[in-house]
């Protein structure tokens, strides 16, 4: 290969390693404004709930114009809807994890719950937002918000029922336990609380886990097995 061959290609690799990075620093740049207006939107949709929350209030917050957000969003039902399956993706993602832990039973739920009073507090915003959203019932497309967080808490009911029956399985839990109706209890009792929490200031989460735990976990545990 001539000298100026050489020198060619080599500027030709130099060119499209260089295009790959402004490529990749554009993309970057793009996934931080998403971001950028997914944090806003919580933040507004969770005080505001959906219907009266605006695409200008999201804006606002964000300190742009509307156009960026649906740049990105057809609607603001597509963004709402977005934020909840976020939400939810959260809690099935961390569910999993804890049910394919090849840890002890034992160990798994005491990690359940701990970790489920960090996680309710590092998501408090989404949480409300969710929450709103089952209790949106619309005729208009795409904002039949009530369908969707419906669905993800039927994953979520049945992750906690798989927990429960391995627990069972394994001899840490009774036998004759109710793992669905544990299950719909801890569900129900969560929910609860974060809707306490949205109309006036309740007891900190750790005292209200600490409580279930004591209610609905201490007495499905099998005699005789330690809960360290």
């Amino acid at each position: 290969m001539r000298g100026s061959d050489a020198s060619y290609l080599g500027l030709f690799r130099e060119n499209g390693v260089a295009r790959r990075n402004l490529g990749l620093r554009k993309r970057s740049k793009a996934e931080e404004k998403r971001e950028a207006i997914i944090q806003a939107a919580i933040k507004v949709f969770s005080t505001k709930g959906y219907e009266n929350a605006t695409m200008d209030d999201v804006a606002a917050e964000l300190g742009s114009s509307k156009a960026l957000i649906y740049w990105y969003w057809k609607s603001k039902s597509a963004l709402y809807s977005e934020l909840i399956d976020k939400c939810f993706s959260i809690y099935v993602s961390w569910l999993e994890t804890i049910r394919d832990t090849k840890d002890s039973y034992g160990k798994k739920l005491n990690r359940y719950f701990w970790e489920m009073a960090e996680l309710a507090k590092e998501n408090d915003q989404l949480n409300r937002l969710v929450h709103f959203g089952s209790l949106h019932h619309s005729k208009g497309t795409g904002e039949d918000f009530s369908a969707q967080t419906n669905e993800g808490y039927r994953k979520c009911l049945g992750l906690l029922e798989e927990f429960f029956q391995e627990g069972v399985d394994c001899g840490y839990l009774r036998r004759d336990l109710d793992v669905e109706a544990l299950a719909f209890q801890l569900l129900f009792a969560l929910e609860g609380y974060l809707y306490m929490s949205i109309i006036d200031e309740q007891m900190s989460f750790e005292r209200a886990v600490t409580n279930l735990w004591i209610k609905l976990i201490l007495p499905s545990i099998t005699s005789g097995v330690s809960t360290d």
